[in-house]
């Protein structure tokens, strides 16, 4: 009961930051607000729905990384399924208001229609975040390393080089917890000590993949793929808004921009997603109109993937009942 009521308010303290988050950046920029109709009739339509394309596109590939993974344990589901279950999870990660995430749909939904254990499906999906993470930092990297670091203002590029040292570090003793005795320190202190066997869980699953090479590279490849798909889908939005930013600009902004968006104080990443893509495109000399506008079409492709990921759940469930009264 007690736990009950704690997700409960977590989930509600969730929303309200999304909706204080959003309202802030309609506050900031409510001047701008009056120039986003002129910027969306002059909107390029092809370029637009390419954008939209290639988004969608990111989060498909989510689907044969996951199937990579689980196939390294003999695990073979059919990457329709595990397609309609990424965006059913999206759905449900986004739009709503529930203590189950989409994380926890996609494991919960394997082991009721295959009766995959929840605990190593879970695993999988979490190790295919990882990969996720880990691709899109590397791109991070790469832009740095060929001059995006000029674009930013002084505090911004030392907040970066403060950062991204500790972010790799993390990384590194995340995948060597055993190494650094990190199971040894989470276990001492109070405040780590919940914490202690997810880390062990996480090392464990790494350990259990020691030889699924070629199962980790192609889940790797595949998470290289979707974020350089979401890099080519925000260049066309850019470009449908006539944003001549150049497609490196793209490889600092996309993983910046998720990175804090997956930080879990808002309902699917809203207010924070939007806030950070203003902030950056305004970093690269966009009006704040322009970066606005893009944001919220950002908003509006996420919500309608989602929305695509409600309906295939209300006919997966539709099929379901069929089938059961037959």
């Amino acid at each position: 009961m007690r736990k009950n009521i704690k997700r409960q308010l977590l989930l509600f303290t969730r929303i309200i930051f999304s909706v204080g988050l959003f309202a802030v950046l309609i506050i900031l920029n409510f001047k701008n607000l009056e120039s986003i109709p002129e910027l969306l009739k002059s909107l390029n339509i092809a370029f637009l729905l390419i954008g939209i394309l290639f988004y969608f596109f990111g989060i498909a590939l989510e689907s044969p990384r996951w199937h990579s993974l689980l196939a390294a344990h003999r695990i073979y589901i059919p990457q329709s399924y595990l397609l309609g279950s990424v965006l059913i999870g999206f759905f449900y990660g986004t739009l709503l208001p529930t203590t189950i995430g989409g994380d926890a749909y996609r494991g919960i939904d394997m082991h009721k229609s295959f009766k995959i254990p929840l605990n190593e499906n879970i695993l999988a999906i979490y190790l295919g975040r990882f990969f996720g993470i880990l691709s899109g930092l590397l791109f991070l990297v790469i832009s740095l390393c060929l001059g995006m670091y000029k674009h930013l203002n002084e505090s911004f590029a030392l907040g970066l080089a403060v950062v991204l040292p500790i972010v790799f570090f993390i990384i590194i003793i995340t995948i060597f917890p055993k190494k650094f005795k990190i199971d040894i320190l989470f276990s001492k202190i109070k405040f780590l000590k919940r914490f202690s066997g997810n880390v062990l869980e996480f090392s464990n699953v790494l350990d259990s993949y020691k030889h699924k090479g070629k199962s980790l590279a192609l889940s790797f490849m595949y998470s290289l793929l979707g974020n350089l798909s979401t890099f080519i889908s925000f260049y066309f939005i850019g470009l449908a808004l006539k944003i001549r930013l150049n497609f490196l600009s793209y490889l600092f902004i996309v993983p910046i921009t998720w990175t804090i968006s997956n930080i879990p104080i808002t309902l699917g990443g809203i207010g924070l997603r939007e806030n950070t893509i203003v902030v950056l495109l305004k970093e690269f000399g966009i009006s704040s109109s322009s970066a606005l506008t893009f944001s919220l079409i950002v908003l509006m492709v996420n919500l309608l993937i989602a929305i695509l990921g409600g309906l295939i759940h209300i006919i997966r469930n539709a099929a379901y009942k069929h089938k059961k009264e037959i």
